[in-house]
């Protein structure tokens, strides 16, 4: 049972038609005033409005935070959680002011591994931005599908072609805000709490300092394929290749043959006809068009991308914040398979040093559940199924989806999964807000199935829909 030292409301407020991550919690204690805690802030491209929906948004938090974030938390470095800060940087920069901010162990730059790690990042990157900024490619956008993944996964990690601001100048801009000495970055096993908000701490889950888990992205069991880490061949091969194109002289890696017997194609068309070899002939054989393989390279790039975009998923910092009165809200950002499953490699601390303090499994957690934010906008392989939703327990469920169903699918991207998305509707009593919804049938929706006979999650939206908050009492 709680005191009344313990007593208040946390409401969780989902930024609603973004296809993004943008969450804002209001936690008050009684007597304590309200703190404010920001969990990422960004909007997918391609959303229509994008950036002034963005700026609606951002207007919307200085309006309710009055500038004052208590604590900043971003959970990895994915264009639709950070994009907001972005766009909006003036105002960051300007009005707000972040008294804490947390970011996982792979975001610190005096950690040996979170820099090995994102050299072999940064150096996927680079290849894709040349893929990205080459305008032949480009121009090839809708005609190749190899290509129309890379460029659309490059836009979205925040690496396509020209000067686009990348995700780590994004981050660094708001570490600069914050200060280095407000700036913290956290490790499985951590239990967090935030120096302004007393009577909240929060389990840091993941990522993981497992490599094998961190590699791991999808389910091993039948056909499911793993992606792993960026292999650098497949970087260093991706900006050959489009060095060639682009008739670049000095080439990033080494080539098969000794310089001397190196010839590029273009030098080999403007050959006379007598003095092409054999084999150069057959190549510009117009019947030999259709054994030509120039153009394979295209799905050594689409896997690279997609490796790209998972590999930087799996590194999201996942947090379950523990109200005073037990309930949990989990944050799992975009963690997909080898995160969760890295959950039950400790305790949570890993070891009490407190007199009294006692190490909470993963189970134990994840059964006091009592909101989740469905992670990677409700994708087939970001929820476990027997290892996590199943063992959330707590007849109070609610979940979020943070997504645009139209905007998914008009990228090929099968969001809401249709399993998983009755999963969460059968586990919750049909309490799943999402960010494209129908707010009367969602209010209807709780009013038919509330979470509790006493102390029940409350809903509230704005005028215009631009949010949706579920407010929690204590």
């Amino acid at each position: 049972m709680t005191t009344p030292a313990t007593t208040g409301t946390v409401s969780v407020r989902m930024y609603r038609g973004i296809l993004g991550d943008c969450f804002l919690l209001r936690h008050t204690l009684a007597n304590s005033g309200v703190k404010h805690i920001l969990i990422d802030c960004g909007v997918l491209q391609g959303v229509a409005g994008a950036k002034q929906l963005m700026s609606n948004i951002v207007s919307d938090l200085l309006d309710t935070t009055g500038g004052t974030l208590d604590l900043l938390i971003v959970t990895h470095e994915h264009h639709d959680h950070l994009s907001g800060f972005l766009y909006e940087q003036e105002a960051f920069k300007t009005h707000f002011d972040i008294r804490e901010f947390w970011l996982a162990w792979t975001e610190n730059p005096s950690d040996p591994q979170a820099v090995a790690l994102h050299q072999r990042f940064d150096k996927a990157k680079s290849a894709l931005k040349a893929v990205a900024g080459n305008p032949a490619l480009v121009a090839l956008d809708k005609k190749d599908v190899y290509l129309s993944t890379v460029l659309s996964l490059s836009a979205f990690m925040g690496v396509a072609g020209g000067e686009h601001p990348t995700g780590a100048s994004t981050l660094q801009m708001l570490k600069d805000k914050a200060t280095p000495a407000r700036t913290r970055y956290l490790e499985p096993g951590d239990v967090a709490t935030a120096q302004q908000i007393a009577g909240l701490k929060a389990y840091v889950m993941g990522p993981p300092r497992n490599e094998a888990k961190l590699r791991k992205d999808t389910p091993s069991k039948g056909a499911a394929k793993e992606v792993y880490l960026t292999n650098l061949e497949d970087a260093h091969a991706i900006e050959l290749q489009v060095g060639h194109l682009s008739g670049a002289k000095v080439l990033p890696v080494d080539l098969p043959f000794a310089l001397p017997h190196q010839r590029t194609l273009d030098a080999v068309k403007q050959l006379p006809p007598d003095k092409r070899t054999n084999t150069q002939t057959l190549y510009f054989d117009p019947d030999a068009e259709k054994r030509k393989i120039d153009d394979e390279w295209y799905s050594s790039a689409e896997t690279l991308a997609l490796k790209m975009d998972s590999d930087t998923n799996n590194t999201s910092l996942v947090l379950a914040f523990e109200l005073p009165d037990g309930q949990v809200l989990l944050f799992p950002g975009d963690a997909q398979v080898g995160n969760w499953l890295s959950w039950a490699d400790q305790t949570y601390p890993r070891s009490p040093v407190t007199a009294g303090e006692r190490a909470w499994t993963v189970d134990e957690i994840l059964a006091r559940v009592t909101l989740y934010k469905v992670g990677h906008h409700c994708s087939h392989n970001a929820t476990l199924r027997q290892l996590g939703l199943e063992k959330m327990t707590d007849d109070r469920l609610v979940a979020m989806i943070p997504v645009v169903a139209a905007v998914a699918q008009g990228n090929d991207w099968n969001m809401p999964y249709p399993d998983l998305y009755q999963a969460l509707k059968d586990r919750t009593h049909d309490r799943v807000l999402i960010g494209d919804s129908d707010i009367a049938a969602e209010t209807a929706t709780f009013m038919r199935t509330p979470t509790a006979a006493n102390n029940r999650a409350v809903l509230a939206y704005h005028p215009t829909g631009l949010w949706v908050e579920v407010k929690i009492t204590f």
